[in-house]
């Protein structure tokens, strides 16, 4: 269903009727792909974590668990059942050809790249494996916390750059599903700062748009896709 709708979109771009409905049929695309994208993500999310804490492990690169993979993980002890993508963390300093060679070595493909200022104050990187979103989100590390960029659009479809500050530099190990992982030393603090009252579960939250810790910055992003 969600690709007859799709296919349906594409063939009436620039239709004047288009401009009209949108607003009826663009939220019952986006149900359905989110109904399909979540679906696939339920019964493959672990391997997808697993298969690139191989990758990442393989070359050496220290990464922590973030976003809503650190929120379900810390909180609810398994990934978000309502979740579409895995998210993790690497210091902007760590940035190196090998990470992509790993992961694409161990089946992933690169999906896009956001840099900002040829990536030396930003950097987000998108991969997927088995259907699954594996982001990589790089932070700069500071004297009292760490930053990182989310990259979503203005009400004009336009992307912004939106900077992240977490108070949260420090990390420990724990196990998980057969993994030795890396989480914010203080994860109670570090989701605090992008989520509030993150024991509250909030199933129609958006990061990029609605975490408390960030603000629009005067910066442009490059855009890569792959």
């Amino acid at each position: 269903m969600s690709l007859f709708l799709e296919n349906i979109k594409k063939r009436t771009d620039g239709w004047w009727l288009k401009k009209v409905l949108s607003p009826v049929y663009l939220p019952v695309i986006h149900k359905f792909k989110f109904i399909s994208i979540n679906k696939n993500f339920v019964k493959e999310g672990d391997s997808v974590l697993l298969a690139a804490h191989r990758a990442l492990s393989e070359i050496g690169l220290f990464y922590w668990l973030e976003f809503g993979t650190l929120l379900g993980v810390y909180r609810d002890g398994k990934l978000i059942a309502h979740d579409t993508d895995i998210d993790v963390g690497v210091f902007i300093e760590d940035f190196s050809p090998k990470t992509e060679a790993a992961l694409l070595k161990q089946g992933f493909k690169k999906v896009h790249k956001f840099e900002i200022e040829d990536g030396k104050y930003g950097i987000e990187e998108s991969y997927e494996y088995k259907g699954v979103s594996f982001d990589i989100f790089y932070f700069t590390k500071k004297e009292d916390g760490m930053i990182c960029h989310l990259f979503p659009f203005d009400e004009n479809k336009n992307r912004v750059v939106r900077e992240l500050f977490t108070s949260a530099n420090e990390f420990k190990k724990i196990q998980w599903q057969n993994m030795e992982v890396n989480i914010p030393s203080d994860t109670d603090q570090r989701l605090k700062d992008t989520y509030g009252e993150y024991t509250i579960k909030v199933k129609d939250w958006y990061t990029p748009d609605a975490a408390l810790n960030s603000e629009i910055i005067d910066k442009n992003c490059t855009y890569y896709k792959y």
